[in-house]
C-alpha cells in the first residue's frame, strides 16, 4: 500500500511543477518567480532522483529526472526572459547536483537528507523573498505553490512509513516553508487584487 501511496506522491510531484512552466509561458512574464529557486529545484530533483537509484526506489528515479527536466525548462524561459547567460547558472545547476550525490555517496541517506535540506529551504526563502519584494506576482502559479506543499507533506508521511530520514528532515522542513509561502501569496495576491479595484 505504502509503494502505490509513494508512486501518487511521484505522480502529483511531477504535476507539480507544471502548473508554474504553464503559468509563466501563458502570462509571457517570469514576474515575482525566483530564478534560484528554480536552479536550485533542478539540481535537488536530480540528486533525490541519484537518490532514488541508491535506496532501489522507483517512485524517486523518473519522476524527479523529469521535474529536473520541467525545471530546465523554467530556468531557461526565465534567463531568455532576462536576456541572462545560460551558461554559468547552468553550471551552477550541475555543481550543485554533483555535490548533493556525492555527500549521499560519502556519508549516507540521513546526512544526505540533513544537507539537501540547505538549498531546498534556500529555494523556498529565494521565492519568499521574491514574492515580498515584487510588485507584481502574475508569474507565480498558486496551483504551483499549494500542490507543492501537498506533495512535500506525501512525501514526510512516506518517508515516516519507510523509515527513509532523508525524507523525513527534508519533506519535514519544506512543509513549514511551503506553507509559509502560499500564506504569503494568499495575502499579497488579495491585496493587490483589491487594491486594482479601488
Amino acid at each position: 500500500m505504502i509503494e502505490v501511496f509513494g508512486w501518487a506522491a511521484a505522480a502529483l510531484g511531477v504535476g507539480s511543477s507544471v502548473p508554474q512552466f504553464v503559468r509563466i509561458v501563458r502570462e509571457r512574464t517570469s514576474a515575482g518567480v525566483s530564478l534560484r529557486t528554480w536552479q536550485i529545484s533542478a539540481a535537488s530533483t536530480a540528486a533525490w532522483a541519484f537518490h532514488g537509484f541508491l535506496v532501489e526506489a522507483p517512485q524517486m528515479q523518473v519522476p524527479n529526472i523529469l521535474l529536473c527536466a520541467i525545471s530546465l525548462g523554467i530556468v531557461g524561459y526565465i534567463l531568455r526572459e532576462r536576456r541572462k547567460s545560460m551558461l554559468l547558472p547552468l553550471l551552477a545547476i550541475v555543481a550543485l547536483a554533483v555535490a548533493l550525490g556525492g555527500v549521499e555517496l560519502l556519508f549516507g541517506a540521513f546526512v544526505f537528507g540533513t544537507v539537501i535540506v540547505a538549498p531546498q529551504l534556500l529555494a523556498q526563502l529565494t521565492q519568499m523573498r521574491e514574492m515580498l519584494r515584487s510588485d507584481d506576482l502574475r508569474g507565480v502559479s498558486l496551483g504551483w505553490l499549494a500542490l507543492f506543499l501537498v506533495v512535500q507533506a506525501m512525501w514526510f508521511v512516506f518517508g515516516f512509513v519507510t523509515v527513509d530520514w532523508a525524507l523525513i528532515v527534508c519533506a519535514g522542513a519544506m512543509c513549514v516553508t511551503a506553507s509559509i509561502n502560499l500564506a504569503i501569496y494568499l495575502v499579497r495576491s488579495r491585496r493587490q487584487a483589491v487594491a486594482l479595484a479601488v
